[in-house]
């Protein structure tokens, strides 16, 4: 070896001792020759490090003169080496948590993964709870999160292509899709936004959903979290694309269409009545979240005689001590009802559930007693409220809530038909919206029966085709 590498080698180390980094720096004299292991113990296993770097190294009595190659072929016990001679990479890798060694005479260094995180174990699911589905979920480690989705798809077509982002916190995404089954397209469309993310950190998949809007100023989300690693594999095996983000507990799903929202992983576990059924009832409480204030200030405020004349009696009496408006009222309601929810959110956690029960029967009861609002208006913003967790995936959820307040500002203006307006402006920003290019109102708009029915039914048994929709590969599930 020459000189010049040499002395690139110890101004390296050099460097990295004036710089305190926190990178320990073991050196070691074996046969004359110095060997130096570079790593940071507090991301590194430290044991592994002693047991199957130092120790073998240091019991080498070898006439043969102490080389990398000999290292790597005979002394160490490490299973996961690599070799470069990039001496800029050097301290790439040592922040990943590897390990490095390099020896003065060599003109290349061995990066052993040494890697060891503080994790925990996959526990039940928090937000996609099942009952009948597998209790594991995914984890802030991203090892364990593809070893989950290894151990139930064995296919060898499963493929995890590996991307960095963020120019410090150097965070990795595993791209994860079936090579024979997802469309290349969506493949590379989502590396492609991926790999144009220019970002100082990436910590959560959060980041990487808002990258994958086609807009900044979408409103609904069009990739799907997933906390559940079955339900991870299900939508891998339809042809979709999961991402799993280092240090992140939520995976993505894509492409994400509207009527994904509305489904479960209880559905394909479940009878076929019982799948129908539930979807019918989600779908209904995503309308009711939306509509409901609204058309109460639609028949308050506008058309009461739409109503049999017992009920716009009775109705009238309720409200005859409300001061306010039916819109300020709804507005009123409804604003509190989002501040108890974060407030409930905020809370520790046995203390949360108690504060939401007990403020909401409070503060209504209070409300409809001071004769500030109608006790129909706490029961409408109750049910509103309820239908709002009947979705599984409650980044739908998140629109609905904005969208809520604008149909009741429309409402409270127009009457009915500004009811209709903005009703119709909703449908009109999903059907004209895309994932990837793929119509966000399929299988509604455009209409596809097939895709539709398969997606009520929810049974391997009737549903031989992946939808069409999706444009997948391999069309049939075999």
């Amino acid at each position: 070896m020459n000189s010049s590498k040499e002395s690139k080698f110890l101004n390296k180390i050099l460097e990295i001792q004036q710089g305190n980094m926190g990178i320990t720096i073991r050196k070691l004299s074996v046969c004359n020759t110095e060997v130096y292991i570079l790593y940071i113990g507090q991301i590194s296993d430290r044991q592994m490090i002693s047991e199957s770097i130092i120790k073998p190294i240091l019991q080498y009595r070898d006439e043969q003169k102490l080389s990398i190659d000999k290292i790597v072929d005979s002394i160490i016990y490490i299973d996961d080496l690599s070799i470069d001679y990039d001496e800029n990479k050097i301290i790439e890798y040592i922040l990943e948590g590897k390990s490095i060694i390099l020896i003065n005479s060599d003109e290349k260094y061995i990066v052993a993964n040494t890697v060891k995180i503080q994790k925990r174990n996959p526990e039940k699911p928090e937000i996609a709870f099942t009952l009948k589905g597998p209790m594991d979920s995914f984890t802030e480690n991203l090892d364990t999160n593809i070893s989950l989705i290894r151990y139930r798809i064995k296919d060898p077509n499963l493929r995890i292509d590996s991307l960095t982002v963020g120019k410090r916190t150097r965070t990795k995404v595993a791209v994860i899709y079936i090579k024979d089954i997802a469309n290349p397209r969506y493949v590379s469309e989502t590396k492609e936004r991926i790999n144009n993310i220019s970002i100082d950190g990436i910590f959560e998949s959060g980041y990487i959903q808002k990258y994958l809007l086609n807009n900044d100023f979408d409103l609904f989300p069009q990739a799907g979290i997933v906390e559940r690693s079955d339900m991870a594999c299900a939508d891998i095996l339809e042809g979709k694309i999961i991402l799993i983000v280092e240090g992140g507990n939520l995976a993505l799903s894509v492409p994400k269409l509207i009527v994904d929202f509305l489904d479960s992983g209880d559905d394909h576990y479940d009878d076929l009545h019982s799948a129908i059924l539930a979807k019918i009832i989600r779908a209904v409480s995503l309308a009711i979240s939306l509509t409901l204030s609204s058309l109460y200030v639609v028949v308050v405020g506008f058309h009461s005689d739409i109503l049999p004349t017992g009920y716009t009696i009775a109705l009238a009496s309720a409200r005859s001590a409300v001061p306010i408006n039916s819109v300020l009222e709804a507005v009123s309601m409804e604003f509190t009802s989002e501040i108890l929810r974060e407030a409930s959110i905020r809370l520790p956690t046995h203390i949360g559930p108690a504060f939401g029960i007990v403020g909401t029967l409070v503060i209504g009861q209070a409300a409809v007693a001071a004769g500030i609002v109608s006790p129909l208006m706490v029961i409408i913003v109750g049910l509103s409220t309820i239908c709002s967790f009947g979705v599984s995936d409650h980044t739908i959820m998140n629109p609905i809530r904005i969208l809520k307040f604008m149909m009741i500002c429309l409402t409270g203006i127009f009457g009915l038909f500004g009811f209709v307006i903005g009703y119709t402006l909703i449908v009109v920003n999903v059907i004209s919206t895309t994932s990837l290019g793929d119509a966000y109102g399929a299988p509604v708009a455009p209409f596809n029966f097939k895709d539709l029915k398969n997606f009520m039914l929810s049974s391997i048994n009737i549903s031989k085709e992946r939808p069409h929709s999706l444009n997948p590969k391999d069309k049939k599930r075999k």
